[in-house]
């Protein structure tokens, strides 16, 4: 399965996972209700792993500030590069709005919890309103170039992506 999800050229389906990996079509719907469920949960446990790594590098004091977000945006713009087909194949999809919601709301919840270092922001600053909107800003970036609308490469992305955090979000704990 892991060959369907890598291929750049491909697009992935229902039943081309089910053939490949031996299972039957009403195992994956046991499973996952949709194509877009499937890429879903997929995304949230990379989120997840990301999350994990960056705060145990943390504790160990190993990256801080804008060191851990550019290793963290690395991490998951190149797991969307490694299962390029899956994703391109849900972005051609009728809009998923449950499915893209959930990952929104994982990603900011990983962050609120990890990254952002609630002494460090603004008074007047609601950090649930601001995880949300990094992580709705940085999957349709991502979505964006995944899809071919903008022509950089896999660095310049991270750049842009750690560019765009607000400097008080990448700061050290105190």
């Amino acid at each position: 399965m892991r060959h369907l999800m890598t291929e750049q050229s491909a697009s992935v389906s229902v039943g081309d996972i089910v053939r490949v990996s031996g299972v039957s079509r009403s195992s994956f719907y046991a499973h996952f209700a949709s194509l877009d469920e499937l890429a879903a949960e997929l995304l949230k446990a990379q989120l997840a792993e990301i999350g994990s790594a960056g705060d145990q590098q943390r504790r160990e004091d190993l990256i801080v500030g804008t060191s851990a977000a550019r290793v963290g945006y690395t991490r998951l713009v190149a797991h969307m590069v490694e299962h390029f087909s899956l994703y391109s194949s849900v972005l051609e999809l009728q809009p998923a709005r449950g499915a893209y919601d959930e990952i929104v709301e994982a990603y900011a919840t990983r962050l609120l919890q990890s990254v952002v270092v609630p002494d460090q922001a603004p008074a007047n600053v609601n950090l649930e309103l601001v995880t949300t909107y990094i992580a709705g800003g940085a999957l349709t970036l991502i979505n964006a170039w995944l899809r071919g609308h903008i022509d950089v490469s896999d660095d310049e992305l991270v750049e842009q992506l750690v560019g765009l955090l607000p400097p008080w979000v990448t700061s050290t704990r105190s």
